[in-house]
């Protein structure tokens, strides 16, 4: 009996054998239409998938351990499936080792591509949003500048940077004394009709609502539990703040409703008004004390409340979008969600640097960027800044997510580099406006060109911005809806 069991698994054995066997020379037999070096690399794996059995329980197993599937599924990939595989795996090693090791991590990816670009070889999109994650991690435009261009020598990139010419320059009278622009009279008379950028003191608007909401909130704490601690007395005072404070707000904010409500119930029940009250007509705005009914008084308290109150993840998602887009279609290589001076005017400082700043090997893998102390650099970087308000308002009356402030805080800082940095004073000085007049014409003439790149790229601008909205959306994922992948 022992002798049957034994040649049974023998026979096992010698079948599994042949069944392998065969299944080897169908893959060789399919491997002929592969390209040669494909074709050799997997014979020479077949060829070494000799199968030996033990003796001791017959079990089959592979002659090299290195032998696996894997290699063999490897060397079945083109080469194009190659490089974006190892770039793509490459990436994710550099993303899990967080952005203090980034850097360093990006050495052998930016190798890879710079490997696949003499080789003729274009990454596919995959590979490319793994390498633009890991970039960003970074927060190094040179670096992010580098990529960019190595993805444009690749051919995998096509559209950063193509909408640069779509953008009117800055239109010079003959009488105006700034350094740049164009004598484009049509482009003048734009000029003089464009509205002014947005006034947007939020700091003042939310400590005003925070005030209001202290004073109202602690005379109704007071109603509520001043009997425990002996207040009773306080309470018809307290009333009468909260009642007064409140009907200030509404009657202030509200007055046109509230008038044309009343106007309204009054018309529809004139049969059963008083002889007296027929003829009686609501008080005019222009009438009011103290300019009540205009907002004026209490106008930033309830804006104030909107922004402590007001969560609107699509209103902040569409603002973001804009920034992405205007930073990318414009070829800046920062593709912060929300632009702010401090960031534009460290780029463009960055930018005139004839050597990349760094304390350590980052050098090596950080490219050059062009000069942006210049017309045409000032008004994509401004841009950039307000395509965010752009966005906002377009869309809303009131501005919420988007800071119209940040343009003004970014010639603000480079108009100090100019006075404190011999180094950078000529520079900045020939490209930045003489004074305050001239400053708020180029930010009305950046709003607009702002204004004007979304509203001509409207589908791409809203497909990304539901992309961010559903909250997976990376810079990567943003990279690859521009290029429409």
């Amino acid at each position: 009996m022992m002798m049957l069991r034994r040649d049974r698994r023998a026979l096992c054995c010698m079948s599994a054998a042949l069944i392998i066997s065969t299944c080897v020379l169908r893959s060789e037999s399919v491997v002929a239409f592969a390209p040669p070096s494909t074709s050799a690399a997997k014979r020479r794996i077949q060829n070494s998938m000799l199968l030996e059995s033990t003796a001791n329980n017959g079990e089959m197993v592979l002659a090299r351990d290195g032998d696996r599937l894997l290699n063999v599924a490897f060397s079945n990939l083109d080469d194009r499936d190659k490089y974006e595989t190892v770039l793509t795996g490459l990436c994710a090693k550099v993303i899990d080792g967080g952005a203090a090791n980034s850097k360093n991590g990006l050495v052998d990816p930016i190798r890879l591509m710079e490997e696949s670009n003499s080789n003729g070889i274009t990454i596919g999109p995959r590979g490319i949003i793994s390498l633009v994650d890991a970039t960003a991690l970074a927060s190094d435009a040179r670096i992010m500048a580098k990529i960019l261009s190595l993805a444009i020598t690749n051919g995998s990139i096509l559209r950063y940077g193509t909408l640069q010419g779509e953008i009117n320059p800055f239109p010079q009278s003959s009488a105006s004394a700034f350094p740049f622009g164009n004598r484009n009279n049509n482009d003048i008379e734009r000029l003089q009709n464009l509205p002014a950028v947005p006034v947007d003191d939020r700091a003042a608007e939310v400590s005003q609502a925070v005030l209001f909401s202290g004073i109202v909130g602690g005379c109704v704490a007071i109603n509520a539990f001043g009997g425990l601690f002996g207040m009773e007395d306080l309470t018809p005072i307290t009333n009468l703040v909260v009642g007064i404070a409140i009907t200030t707000v509404v009657v202030d904010n509200f007055f046109d409703a509230i008038v044309m409500g009343g106007s309204a119930v009054a018309k529809m029940n004139e049969d059963k008004l008083p002889a007296g009250a027929k003829n009686m007509s609501a008080p005019q705005k222009e009438d009011m004390p103290m300019g009540i009914g205009t907002g004026s008084m209490t106008g930033s308290v309830v804006r104030g409340l909107s922004r402590l109150l007001n969560v609107n993840t699509e209103r902040d998602c569409q603002c973001e979008a804009a920034a992405v887009f205007a930073a990318y279609s414009l070829g800046l290589p920062c593709f912060a969600f929300q632009p702010n001076a401090l960031e534009g005017a460290s780029l463009v400082i960055d930018s005139m640097r004839s050597e990349p700043r760094t304390d350590d090997d980052a050098q090596n893998i950080q490219g050059s960027l062009d000069n942006l102390a210049s017309d045409s650099g000032l008004l994509k970087m401004l841009i950039w800044l307000l395509a965010p308000v752009a966005m906002e308002l377009s869309k809303y009356p009131q501005l919420m997510s988007s800071d119209p402030c940040e343009a003004q805080g970014f010639v603000n800082r480079l108009s100090d580099q100019a006075r404190n940095n011999m180094q950078y004073a000529s520079a900045l000085l020939d490209a930045l406006p003489e004074n305050e007049e001239q400053t708020n014409d180029y930010l009305r003439w950046a709003l607009a060109e702002a204004d004007l790149l979304l509203r001509n790229n409207k589908n791409i601008v809203d497909a990304l911005s539901k992309a961010l909205a559903g909250g997976a959306a990376t810079v990567g994922d943003c990279v690859a809806i521009l290029e429409e992948w």
